[in-house]
């Protein structure tokens, strides 16, 4: 008997902890979660666009601040404008390795580019500042890339855009591909089996509100810039021509009306009527110039403006299916995480209640065969 009961102090002992302790935890399934190596690649490569922008774009401004040529500064605004436009689409991928990756190939390619480009194609005298700027963005991005990499993993990371912006040069030096397949299929040629995890919810909703966030900024930048060139182009071409014109125009009157001032009295009489009429079709055509550039703007502007809106929300309305389509995900498995927890408290109240019935009436069953066998033996007797 005492040996039966020591055999069954275990089972009591685990039914009494299992019954004391929390066994049912409710989680919803939420996909896996992006690791540490990756949360920081993808963080800095973000945080190294934002660099990138800002250096570019101060490069930009001082290069059309010490350049009066008009080329020059429509260069500098373009410049500008494709090179942050490449490196957000390059950072905000979902990948962390691929944004990397594209970010520090954009780096390479405008380096590249502009150290092999004369000064007549850049930005003339000021080149050396785009050169200089593009030289320390390549160091960086491969500093950052040997900091976050393992040392076997950036090697190799490092040999692929190489090769990748020796085979795919780009003309202007700035723009940006998405080398998803082309990282993929080099990683699994040099036997590395790539892995990709979209993340949990959490993170899911922050990349995406991290790809609306720069993704409007830049677009944002964009528009004041091209806004510039634009301004540019209209002082330029339209009122400058113009302008230019009148005054070659009342420059000849005044050499005719000195001519014939001289020898005619009478002449120049009706010579100052036609300069004051001349001078006066000059200010009228410069007020409708102007007229018509401020109502140009402002068209512009609202043209934009509802562009922008637009765009917005679309990108509101993507977040709000995203967020529905989780959603819709999480409240699927909640009918199979219902029926697991009926489950483990069905074998819960089965181990807690059924096990101590089932044991007494199994040791009053051995205590009445006992009892029998005894008072059998005393009759005997």
């Amino acid at each position: 008997m005492k040996r039966i009961v020591l055999l069954l102090l275990p089972v009591l002992f685990a039914a009494a902890t299992l019954g004391s302790c929390s066994l049912l935890k409710v989680a919803v399934a939420t996909g896996d979660p992006l690791s540490k190596e990756e949360m920081n690649i993808r963080t800095l490569t973000r945080g190294f666009y934002y660099d990138l922008a800002g250096e570019v774009s101060r490069a930009a401004d001082s290069i059309a601040g010490l350049s009066e040529d008009y080329g020059v500064r429509i260069a500098a605004l373009r410049w500008k404008i494709r090179a942050t436009r490449a490196g957000v689409t390059a950072a905000m991928q979902g990948i962390p390795d691929v944004a990397l990756a594209d970010l520090w190939i954009l780096c390479r390619r405008m380096n590249a580019g502009f150290a092999a480009a004369p000064d007549s194609l850049l930005f003339g005298a000021a080149s050396d500042i785009a050169r200089h700027t593009a030289a320390r963005l390549d160091r960086r991005a491969t500093h950052l890339a040997a900091q976050l990499l393992p040392s076997d993993r950036y090697a190799l990371m490092e040999r692929f855009v190489g090769e990748y912006v020796q085979a795919n040069p780009a003309a202007d030096g700035d723009e940006s591909d998405n080398t998803t397949l082309a990282w993929f299929e080099y990683l699994k040629a040099h036997g590395v089996e790539p892995a990709y995890a979209v993340g949990s919810i959490a993170e899911v909703l922050s990349d995406v509100n991290d790809r609306v966030s720069g993704q409007t900024q830049q677009l944002s930048n964009s528009l004041g810039w091209s806004k510039e060139i634009l301004e540019m182009r209209l002082a330029q071409d339209s009122l400058q021509s113009r302008l230019a014109a009148q005054l070659d125009s009342l420059e000849a009157d005044f050499g005719r009306l000195v001519v014939v001032a001289e020898h005619l009295p009478e002449i120049s009489e009706q010579a100052l009527g036609e300069l004051n009429a001349q001078a006066t079709q000059l200010i009228g055509t410069m007020n409708a110039s102007v007229e018509e550039a401020f109502s140009g703007f402002d068209r512009q502007r609202m043209e934009l403006q509802c562009y922008v809106t637009r765009e917005r929300e679309a990108l509101i309305e993507q977040l709000r299916a995203s967020g529905e389509e989780l959603i819709r995900a999480t409240l699927d498995e909640v009918p199979g995480l219902i029926g697991r927890v009926v489950l483990y408290t069905v074998l819960a109240l089965v181990v807690l209640i059924g096990g101590p019935f089932a044991l007494g009436f199994w040791l009053g069953g051995v205590r009445q065969r006992a009892r029998a066998r005894h008072d059998g033996g005393s009759r005997d007797v």
